[in-house]
């Protein structure tokens, strides 16, 4: 041992130094086989052997490539260290047994793609899927994110076209921490466009941030007028795409279904909406202009001191002969709570209209307070044009759980793998954002879930898919009632499952 310290001392500096990162690295070679399945070991064999996309997302950010949940906020530590063999096993047990669960698909396809380029080096594109995850919108985030998980899949199995990865933001439905919440989406660098967003008031608050950054978002549910939206702002070089109609195609149906525009000389319409919502503040400003102004009792659905049974008496003071509830998309907590307790003192006395956003299990609970309501929506499985979606979505999640939220989201992410078809996968980042604005601009997409799919000049969908559902009573649904359109014969129904195809 003497000996061997002697010689040592005879070494340079660096000599020694050199000698002693091989002795360390050889430990740590060493531990590693082992050891492997630690992932602190596997986490730096990948950070520099391999590519490991996503290595830059820190925890509990809103954003997930894979690495974490953020429905449950679970880690997933084979994905978070770049294993992506054993990602992709993690991740198909998990299916197996929640086969209805669209993120675990989403980072399951994620990690199938970067296990293969991992071996082949071949590149692939990459989106944003923004959906709000927060308790009265959890349902709705992940309906969104079952459209956007069923192209990724057809798309991934396609070997014509590169794969496409998803990263999954939270936005919260949030519209005061959007802004900055675009502007991280954006800070990663390889993402060529956004789906996006639900509520028409995150819609308005990120879209400058998606136009500096010259970047696609198509939302697969912003309905509010789009002189809002744009908040005054002219775009001349639009960047955003929606696959819903506005409240404008919807209030125009709703005054001709219910004979608005016929109202006797006294005769008025009350019409509950949330003065702070760009969606419900848009849709009360659309029903002034097609109809008088002093036929409209306006009354904010949000306040606090929102006394149901009081509000009531007075619009039927007034001469109400129909109540038209607007409440926001969920971002207000007392809007839609509001809207409920309305619906409860009416029973079923004045007649009653609403938007998409009132397609809700809460309104079937109220199957019985609820006959003389109608619902403008983009979609219903009973009516669709294209039933062999709802075939797959159904054979792909095991329910026959599908609903607008996911048709919507299957169309707008349908339209862009279209453009992304269009793409060079080798051309700049910037190239193909732009690129992609200028294909779905003049695309006509058949096979959406909504039938065809195409843009006018603003970005806004062309064709009208809104249709009227009502509420019936069936032993199909677990609430004892469903939303069924209005001129469907109900003794066609059919239980595919417990749901009733809805919720």
């Amino acid at each position: 041992m003497k000996k061997i310290r002697k010689n040592f001392r005879q070494y340079t500096i660096r000599a020694k130094i050199t000698f002693l990162i091989l002795i360390l690295s050889f430990t740590v070679w060493g531990y590693w086989i082992i050891h492997p399945q630690d992932n602190l070991f596997i986490g730096l064999y990948n950070y520099y052997f391999y590519n490991t996309w996503c290595n830059n997302f820190k925890l509990s950010d809103n954003l997930s490539c894979g690495e974490e949940s953020l429905f449950t906020q679970e880690k997933f530590s084979y994905f978070h260290a770049g294993n992506w063999q054993k990602a992709v096993n993690y991740f198909t047990q998990k299916r197996n047994t929640d086969p209805n669960n669209p993120e675990i698909l989403i980072y399951l396809n994620n990690a199938k793609l970067m296990q293969q380029e991992k071996i082949t080096s071949e590149k692939s594109y990459t989106i944003a899927v923004v959906v709000p995850i927060n308790g009265n919108s959890e349902g709705i985030a992940k309906a969104l994110l079952r459209g956007a998980a069923q192209v990724q899949e057809e798309f991934n199995k396609n070997p014509k076209y590169p794969g496409l990865k998803i990263i999954i933001v939270n936005d919260k439905n949030n519209p005061n921490t959007v802004n900055k919440l675009a502007e991280d989406i954006l800070s990663k660098k390889d993402i060529v466009a956004v789906i996006g967003h639900y509520a028409s008031e995150l819609t308005k608050a990120a879209l400058p941030v998606y136009h500096k950054h010259q970047i696609v978002f198509i939302s697969p549910a912003s309905t509010a007028l789009r002189p809002d939206i744009l908040n005054g702002n002219t775009y001349p070089n639009n960047f955003f795409f929606r696959t819903v109609n506005s409240v404008k195609v919807q209030t125009t149906l709703l005054i001709e279904k219910w004979q608005l525009a016929k109202l006797a000389k006294e005769e008025k319409v009350a019409i509950f909406y949330t003065p702070s919502s760009t969606y419900s503040k848009s849709a009360l400003e659309e029903f002034r202009k097609q109809l008088d102004a002093n036929k409209i009792i306006a009354i904010d659905i949000s306040q606090p001191n929102f006394i149901p049974n009081k509000i009531l008496n007075e619009v039927k003071k007034q001469r109400a002969k129909a109540l038209i509830l607007i409440p926001d998309g969920h971002v207000n907590s007392l809007s839609f709570k509001n809207t409920l307790s309305i619906i409860d003192v009416n029973e079923n006395q004045l007649p009653m209209g609403g938007l998409w956003v009132l397609y809700d299990p809460q309104i079937l609970n109220r199957r019985n307070l609820v006959k003389n309501l109608l619902i403008f929506i983009p979609w219903h499985p009973l009516t669709a044009p294209n039933q062999e979606v709802i075939t797959k979505a159904q054979n792909l999640w095991g329910t026959g759980k599908i609903d607008a939220q996911t048709a919507m989201s299957h169309d707008a992410t349908l339209v862009l793998t279209k453009a992304l078809e269009k793409l060079n996968i080798n051309d700049s980042l910037q190239k193909q954002r732009l690129d992609i604005q200028q294909h779905l601009r003049s695309l006509q997409v058949i096979g959406g879930a909504s039938g065809n799919i195409s843009f006018d000049q603003d970005g806004d969908r062309k064709e009208n898919i809104s249709q009227i559902v009502r509420v019936v009573p069936t032993q199909c649904s677990t609430y004892g009632a469903m939303f069924v359109p209005i001129n469907y014969n109900v003794s066609d129904l059919k239980c595919l499952d417990q749901e009733a195809s809805q919720f």
